[in-house]
């Protein structure tokens, strides 16, 4: 899969990053949701993983603006708050995954896999 990774912290956006290429994908990575914004229309991303808390604009808002552009992208939203509601709504009604902070490679494949399955 083709997935862009929107996360602040340098570090963590690189090791996901790592994480992605190492599990076979291709990956992208931006640290803001305005830089998702400016990506060329270009190929379209698959997926995207997503950190709740960005500076500006917060990841649900990003996955819901890039799928404006690319309508078929799937989304994880990475996440230490996992109980937020606007998170777990996004979950109960199928527009992203959840993958708490922290985690680990194998935790990222479960969700990548869960996404790589065919829509009902």
């Amino acid at each position: 899969m083709r997935i862009l990774v929107v996360e602040d912290d340098p570090g963590v956006r690189n090791t996901v990053v790592r994480m992605l290429e190492y599990l076979g994908h291709t990956a992208a990575a931006v640290g803001s949701g305005d830089e998702a914004g400016r990506l060329p229309d270009g190929q379209p991303f698959e997926a995207v993983v997503a950190d709740l808390r960005l500076p500006g604009t917060p990841g649900h808002e990003v996955v819901r603006r890039l799928r404006e552009r690319w309508p078929a992208l799937k989304a994880v939203i990475m996440s230490g708050d996992a109980d937020r509601e606007e998170v777990r709504a996004g979950v109960l009604d199928g527009r992203w995954r959840l993958l708490p902070k922290p985690f680990d490679l194998d935790q990222l494949a479960s969700q990548l896999r869960h996404l790589a399955e065919p829509d009902d």
